[in-house]
């Protein structure tokens, strides 16, 4: 009987020490606009937490996939956070299909992991620590979506799609940014505003450069736009914002670069190329840059004066201050900034959702409420603008600002 009874003790011990180590993963993919919030809120919500991320950037805050393990400090639960950022509407499709079941590569924790730590502020978070270089990966579904936009502005709504249960976590900003003056006439130079005409003319395939300068002399001087392809929250945003329409036909354009001394230089500007996006196919013009990053190093780029055309891209705040070459616009007269965007003098903006479907349970659902909340009360600061701060509203992207906050 003795022997029995410390047999049965042995298993109950192996038990819990079994459950005391259960890890549950939970995988979020969607806005790249959002992931330095999403970065800051996983580690601030985290015991211990340790990191590994893909490429060689110095630290994880704009990369495009990581891999962060720990504990809840909600409840202690074992926890790996595993995030791969591509777009708000790839996000909302990629949960809410629900045939065939759309999965992504994430990187696991097979890769050398080490401790992150957080300083700095809020809004200016540093982070310190981790691992670069991860390359191992599992392909599995997502759990959860980050996204700028309302899941009923995307085209993944209705039949075939879940409805998303949908948490309202911050205010996203962005900017048109003008590119690279170098060589280019002093109308280029001198643009410091975009106003909403303007912004839709870009869209609907250029405009010549008199129309901003209000100089004859500039009639023969192209500007076109850089923009995103149709995985992005930012593209839908931009295109909602200034009335164009979310879902309407523009041409945007890609950038072509020299050879030798000028293998950085744009020496022409095309319609971009025929491209398939989330399993859709779309014509020459139709698409776009799969990354803010992407797109701002291009609109960062240097253009020959012999093509007469410069370029004005599109950006979340993040990626449009990396536009280190060129000028952030003022829209319609107003420059980006937290408070004018709580009061309403800037709209060029929308919410940041965090979504997931309905059956979302147990460890993942604490989790990524946790993470909702984190993101909601504090880390909303890191790339926006945190809801509670907001004088006013909107109901949809691009939509009327009105007084009050309704969330």
């Amino acid at each position: 009987m003795k022997t029995f009874k410390l047999l049965t003790a042995g298993l109950l011990a192996m038990a819990c020490a079994s459950v005391a180590i259960a890890q549950t993963n939970i995988r979020i993919t969607g806005s790249t606009a959002f992931r330095k919030s999403a970065h800051a809120a996983i580690v601030n919500m985290l015991n211990n937490p340790t990191a590994a991320w893909s490429g060689t950037a110095s630290n994880v805050s704009g990369v495009s996939s990581a891999v962060f393990a720990g504990t809840l400090k909600s409840n202690g639960a074992s926890v790996v956070i595993q995030v791969t950022w591509a777009g708000s509407t790839g996000g909302i499709q990629t949960v809410a299909q629900q045939s065939p079941v759309l999965t992504k590569a994430w990187l696991t924790t097979a890769n050398t992991m080490s401790s992150i730590t957080m300083s700095g502020t809020t809004a200016s978070p540093t982070f310190n620590g981790g691992t670069s270089g991860a390359t191992i990966t599992e392909t599995q579904p997502a759990d959860v979506a980050m996204s700028d936009t309302f899941q009923g502005s995307s085209i993944f709504t209705g039949t075939g799609y879940a409805t998303l249960t949908d948490t309202v976590v911050g205010v996203v900003p962005f900017r048109w940014v003008r590119g690279n003056a170098s060589g280019a006439p002093s109308g280029f130079s001198a643009i410091t505003n975009i106003t909403t005409l303007q912004a839709i003319n870009l869209l609907n395939g250029g405009l010549p450069l008199s129309q901003f300068s209000g100089a004859s002399d500039d009639s023969a001087t192209a500007v076109y736009v850089l923009g995103r392809d149709e995985d992005s929250g930012t593209r839908l945003v931009s295109f909602a914002e200034p009335g164009f329409g979310p879902q309407s036909t523009p041409l945007q354009y890609t950038t072509v670069l020299g050879t030798g001394t000028f293998a950085s230089t744009i020496t022409a500007l095309n319609p971009f190329p025929t491209n398939t996006v989330l399993g859709i196919n779309y014509p020459v013009g139709h698409s776009g840059y799969s990354s803010g990053g992407t797109l701002a190093a291009e609109v960062n780029r240097a253009v020959d004066p012999a093509i007469a055309s410069y370029v004005i891209g599109y950006l979340g705040r993040g990626d449009a201050l990396n536009v280190t070459n060129g000028v952030q616009l003022t829209y319609n007269g107003v420059a980006d900034s937290d408070a004018n965007i709580r009061q309403g003098t800037y709209t060029f903006w929308s919410y940041e959702h965090l979504m997931y479907k309905s059956s979302l349970s147990g460890t993942k659902k604490t989790a990524a409420d946790n993470l909702a909340a984190q993101i909601h009360d504090t880390d909303a600061a890191a790339v926006g603008v945190v809801i509670s701060t907001m004088a006013v509203g909107r109901t949809v992207e691009g939509g009327a600002v009105t007084f009050g906050n309704p969330y």
